[in-house]
C-alpha cells in the first residue's frame, strides 16, 4: 500500500488499541475483526480518510509492537539492530499495555518521563462497560496470541 500513515492516525492507532484493551481481550477471536474495523472505522471518520482497513491497523500495530521489541533488545544490548520507530514509542510500550491484564510490565502509565509529553488521549469508539466478564464465560476457545 502506497498510502503513509500520519502521525494522527498513528496516535489514534496507539490510543484507541491501550484504550479499548479489555474489550480486545474479551472479544472471541473470530470477532477480533470487528475491533480492528471499529479502531479503522473511527480514525478514517476522524481524518476524514478510506484508504486503511481494520486489517490495515491490526497490522500496523503488531508492527509497532515490533519496532518496539526491537528497540527494547537493542536497548539491552541483546541485539544490534535499531528501530527508529521503536525508540519514538519506546516509553510508551514499555508497559506493553497491549498484553492481557496481569501480564503487563510494571505500569508506568502515571509516570511523568522527562521530555516526554503525554499524548494520549481517551477512546472516541463508544465501549459497553462490562464489569469482570469475560467473553469466553463457557470454558472453551482458544486464547489468541494477536494483540
Amino acid at each position: 500500500m502506497s498510502a503513509q500513515w500520519s502521525e494522527e492516525q498513528i496516535r489514534m492507532l496507539i490510543d484507541e488499541r491501550k484504550n479499548g484493551n479489555e474489550q480486545y481481550h474479551r472479544t472471541p477471536n473470530h470477532n477480533k475483526r470487528n475491533f480492528w474495523e471499529d479502531i479503522a472505522n473511527e480514525i478514517n471518520r476522524v481524518n476524514n480518510t478510506n484508504y486503511f482497513t481494520g486489517k490495515d491497523y491490526n497490522k500496523k500495530f503488531l508492527a509497532l509492537i515490533q519496532a518496539y521489541y526491537t528497540a527494547k533488545a537493542y536497548k539491552e544490548g541483546t541485539k544490534k539492530k535499531r528501530s527508529l520507530v521503536g525508540e519514538q514509542y519506546y516509553n510508551e510500550f514499555f508497559t506493553e499495555f497491549w498484553k492481557e491484564s496481569g501480564k503487563q510490565r510494571f505500569n508506568r502509565a502515571n509516570v511523568t518521563l522527562p521530555n516526554t509529553p503525554s499524548r494520549s488521549q481517551l477512546s472516541k469508539i463508544p465501549r459497553p462497560n462490562v464489569a469482570s466478564s469475560s467473553a469466553n464465560t463457557l470454558g472453551f476457545g482458544t486464547t489468541s496470541k494477536i494483540p
